[in-house]
């Protein structure tokens, strides 16, 4: 132990200090620490050291503790790092995630699990693009009913009633659907309705 001076940070005149006891310096993840002690430990003695980063403040009594970014134990460290992406851009669709629309469920078979009553009657189209049209045909070619779509966090699924445009129930049968985006593709399938609820 040698004689060191402690002093409160705001003291600008340190080159002024005077020693206020005896104490020791401890290096430690980069950092010096100034002990200062009426006496060496005691043998066996353990310290544990606890890092935080960032600042101290108030006063005695009422201290806030404001956290920081810990800076590297390792002089001259630093971290790099790149990133890329792409935008989102909901007019343009890929044939691959066209070709995996398809309904649910297929067949349909008087009534599943997505509806809550015997008169709500639930199709699901999934994995549709952000947007698209959506038309549903009956097997001669007549046009049931037209779904417009349009989800800007990137595509999902939406659902049919299984109404006609005049809002009724359509009959059992095999139908087509029509699956159109802005930028041109398309996407057709079929599925089929076993309705016995009409």
């Amino acid at each position: 132990m040698s004689p060191i001076a402690l002093a409160p940070a705001r003291d600008t005149t340190t080159h002024l200090l005077s020693a206020t006891g005896n104490g020791f310096i401890i290096y430690l993840n980069g950092h010096y620490f100034l002990m200062q002690m009426t006496s060496l430990p005691t043998t066996g003695t353990v310290w544990n050291a606890r890092f935080y980063a960032g600042n101290v403040t108030g006063s005695s009594g009422s201290y806030a503790f404001v956290p920081a970014i810990r800076p590297p134990a390792v002089p001259g460290l630093r971290a790099q790092g790149s990133f890329s992406g792409a935008t989102f851009d909901s007019t343009t669709v890929s044939t691959a995630q066209l070709a995996k629309v398809h309904t649910v469920p297929d067949p349909y078979y008087v009534t599943n699990a997505f509806e809550q009553t015997t008169t709500d009657k639930v199709l699901r189209f999934v994995n549709l693009p952000s947007e698209c049209i959506i038309r549903v045909y009956s097997l001669s070619g007549v046009l049931v009913q037209v779904l417009p779509f349009h989800d800007a966090t990137g595509g999902a699924e939406t659902q049919w009633n299984l109404r006609n445009r005049n809002n009724q129930v359509v009959a059992s049968g095999v139908y087509f659907y029509h699956v159109e985006t802005p930028d041109g593709k398309t996407k057709i399938g079929r599925f089929t309705i076993v309705n016995f609820a009409q």
